[in-house]
């Protein structure tokens, strides 16, 4: 007796949709995919509202004005972190002949913090650094020199290609120096954390604020992220060890 049995369908899911969407409980298959050829991202299971349905009788039913939504649990972290003595050791490399710029220090401190904060991420540790339009990904290997990141960093700016698709549990990004400055960013599809940075007008501290998602990173473990990014900037030195 022939039966025709129907194929199971093979979900595309990204590495980390995946482990969101296991964390939260929820069914790959209730998801829409926003993808290249209906691939599963994180920002579709970050957005994703689960519909209840149930039977109301007309008397009890409340206005629409009443009922909730049950919002992303986001969080926020600003600190103001001193520069006096990064200014004074970057200008002493680059009378050697060692220049660096801000963005280096901010991709290696990340990658200090991460590894003093073990929690702040599962599995490799990777920053998307923000630019025009695109996001550039690292690989944040405490191991890895200053030289070196600096070198990937201006790499990346001569390559057109967008990495946003890539794995990166935080997205940075330069704000340019204003008297105005944001309270809360929103975090960018696929990223756990966002850190934004303006320098101050005089040049001597930066206003680091850190965006969230609060149901992967929780609060203790975000803040003590951020204390040890403004540690590693503060104390500069230790960007070299």
């Amino acid at each position: 007796m022939n039966m025709a049995v129907a194929p199971t369908r093979r979900l595309a899911v990204s590495p980390y949709a995946r482990r969101l969407a296991r964390e939260r409980s929820l069914p790959l298959e209730a998801l829409s995919g926003s993808g290249p050829g209906g691939r599963i991202l994180a920002a579709d299971v970050m957005g994703f509202v689960p519909v209840a349905v149930a039977v109301v009788s007309p008397e009890l039913a409340l206005p629409a004005a009443t009922s909730s939504i049950a919002a992303p649990r986001i969080a926020a972290f600003a600190t103001s972190v001193a520069l006096g003595a990064l200014k004074e050791l970057l200008a002493a490399l680059e009378n050697s002949g060692r220049a660096f710029d801000i963005d280096d220090v901010l991709l290696r401190a990340a990658g200090r913090a991460f590894a003093e904060v073990p929690d702040a991420v599962a599995g490799e540790a990777a920053v998307a650094l923000e630019l025009a339009g695109r996001q550039a990904v690292f690989s944040m290997v405490p191991e890895v020199p200053l030289t070196s990141l600096r070198a990937m960093r201006l790499s990346a700016l001569g390559d057109s290609r967008d990495a946003a698709e890539k794995p990166a549990v935080l997205s940075l990004r330069m704000l340019p120096a204003s008297d105005i400055r944001p309270v809360m960013m929103p975090l960018l599809p696929g990223r756990a954390m966002r850190l934004a940075v303006s320098i101050g007008t005089p040049g001597d501290h930066a206003e680091c604020l850190l965006t969230v998602d609060a149901a992967s990173i929780d609060e203790a473990t975000a803040a003590l992220w951020l204390s040890a990014l403004k540690s590693t900037i503060e104390h500069p030195l230790r960007l070299f060890v």
